[in-house]
């Protein structure tokens, strides 16, 4: 079974925990399936809204799918969830990437 088969065997057993399925959105990311990455990343979201490193990747992703709004709604959810957390780091590689999806718009 390849790794992508093996995640979706690990979220299937435990559907409530966050990891298995950011895994699965960094393997179909590598993959080239952006659109099935952000998908799973909107699915982890739904359910886990404070995975913070999620929203990163997510923005990425839908900047990369030519879904702007999306991207930037993202990125800003992102931000607040940082802003929550206490997490300058990751708040400051959200602005960036906000920032950048600012002046490609």
């Amino acid at each position: 079974m390849d790794r992508v088969g093996q995640l979706r065997k690990f979220i299937e057993a435990s559907p409530r925990e966050p990891f298995p399925r950011y895994a699965l959105a960094l393997e179909l990311k590598g993959r080239g399936d952006q659109q099935g990455a952000a998908a799973e990343l909107e699915a982890l979201l739904s359910q886990v809204p404070d995975y913070l490193a999620a929203y990163l990747q997510l923005g990425m992703l839908l900047q990369a799918l030519g879904r702007l709004g999306e991207a930037r709604g993202a990125l800003q959810r992102g931000q607040e969830v940082a802003r929550r957390q206490g997490n300058g780091h990751a708040l400051s590689e959200l602005t960036s990437a906000l920032d950048a999806l600012g002046s490609s718009a």
